[in-house]
């Protein structure tokens, strides 16, 4: 009995690439609202520091430290739903794939213009800050892109 040759229509992307992915996007885009908010004046050390003062101070700090999460986990459960639920190749979608390409790179080239001159105050204290905001991000980006795979 011969053997039917299978299209790459008919294969599945593996789940390790598709959380791989998800996980990318989800951080790029964290990473994309991390500097927007530095630009506002939300910065992730300063933030940390108004914790501790009293009255509505604290919801002002509280809202960008959920934002960057929150960004990373929509992200990374939409991208790993269009991956796990679209077969491959999408060649019906070949142009507004490089129209949707361009528009990430005019974005991504807009929002890291100006953002070498952001960093203020202890150096070290701002990495560290930065990874865990990024640490956190990539977690919340795997959640969101288990809870939306299909099995």
């Amino acid at each position: 009995m011969p053997n039917p040759k299978r299209t790459a229509a008919d294969l599945a992307l593996a789940p390790a690439l598709i959380y791989s992915t998800a996980s990318t996007c989800g951080v790029l885009a964290a990473l994309a609202v991390q500097i927007q908010l530095s630009r506002v004046g939300f910065d992730p050390v300063g933030l940390w520091q108004n914790l501790s003062t009293p009255g509505a101070m604290q919801l002002r700090s509280a809202g960008p430290w959920w934002a960057v999460p929150a960004v990373a986990f929509v992200m990374g459960g939409l991208i790993a739903a269009v991956l796990s639920r679209m077969p491959l190749p999408w060649r019906r979608f070949r142009l507004l794939r490089w129209l949707g390409a361009a528009v990430i790179v005019f974005i991504l080239a807009e929002i890291g213009q100006n953002s070498a001159e952001l960093a203020t105050g202890d150096p070290g204290a701002n990495v560290l800050a930065d990874l865990g905001v990024l640490t956190v991000a990539a977690l919340m980006s795997l959640g969101g892109a288990y809870l939306t795979i299909r099995r």
